[in-house]
């Protein structure tokens, strides 16, 4: 009995000790790399659904090509060619939608993970757990992102053999800058996303009109000067309508121009703050919001 006495005290001297030492902090990227792994284990349980993501998105981007290709013929039109600046619209296409499968992830996936983490009854042991939020945010918005790369380099090889577009491979590295900083800028547009979905709870709605207006204003499918002057520069307060236009002009021309690509990334970059800002302040009041009414693990 004292021995189990003794070493009940010694597990309470170590807790107690461990509470002492732990100290708040802003992100733990521990939880992050654990989250990161949980999403990304749930995810290789069912190999399939990998594939069959990496297909789908092919399914919504046949359409617009063979109507393209019915309207204008193989290759381009005139007009289309003179307000673009591209020749060939199957690549012009490819590039958007490559682009835009990030931009559905941060609407469709890195938004709901709170909610889901609701469905499965886990929303209110993490947030009294003392890690702080955005730690699990990131660790989703990674998980959703190496998913997403998975399945936009499919569509993008899918498209190669399919369709034979072809892009300037030595603009690999420009293209990885850009993305990156998109990505980053979608995340805290995601955060944002994640606060909305608390307060409000069923995403469904909310989720599908965000998705369809920023697909509407976004240049995936047709040129930016097609739409009214107002809701085309309404489109570059969204990351990735840059993203597209730059990418655009680096893998389909092959041709680097420093003044222009320095210009986009400080736009970019105005952006990644902006929305990083606006992302946690967000979230941050939501939270607040639905603590203060008791309603986070409410539906």
């Amino acid at each position: 009995m004292a021995a189990i006495a003794a070493q009940r005290m010694t597990e309470s001297e170590t807790r107690t000790e461990y509470l002492d030492r732990f100290k708040p902090r802003l992100m733990d990227w521990s939880a992050a790399r654990v989250f990161m792994m949980k999403n990304l284990v749930i995810a290789l349980r069912y190999p399939t659904n990998v594939l069959i993501w990496g297909l789908i998105p092919i399914l919504w981007l046949a359409p617009y090509l063979l109507m393209m290709t019915a309207v204008a013929g193989p290759g381009t039109s005139e007009h289309f060619a003179e307000i673009s600046g591209f020749n060939d619209f199957l690549t012009f296409a490819v590039i958007g939608w490559f682009v835009y499968r990030y931009i559905d992830t941060s609407i469709w996936s890195v938004g709901n993970n709170f909610r889901w983490e609701q469905f499965s009854g886990t929303l209110e042991p993490l947030f009294v757990t003392p890690v702080p939020w955005i730690s699990i945010l990131v660790g989703a918005a990674f998980s959703d992102t190496i998913q997403t790369t998975v399945s936009a380099f499919i569509l993008l090889g899918m498209c190669t053999l399919l369709f034979g577009v072809s892009y300037a491979a030595t603009m690999i590295l420009p293209v990885i800058i850009v993305m990156l900083l998109m990505v980053l800028g979608l995340y805290g547009f995601s955060f944002m996303l994640a606060g909305m979905i608390l307060v409000f709870k069923d995403p469904s709605v909310l989720t599908e009109l965000i998705s369809t207006a920023v697909f509407t204003v976004s240049p995936v499918n047709y040129p930016l000067q097609v739409l009214p002057t107002g809701v085309a520069f309404a489109a570059f307060l969204i990351p990735s309508t840059t993203a597209i236009i730059v990418i655009r002009e680096l893998a389909i021309t092959g041709i680097f121009q420093p003044l222009a690509f320095l210009q986009s990334i400080a736009l970019l970059l105005g952006l990644v703050l902006f929305f990083w800002v606006l992302g946690v302040g967000a979230f941050k009041y939501a939270e607040k919001w639905t603590k203060t009414k008791g309603s986070i693990g409410g539906f």
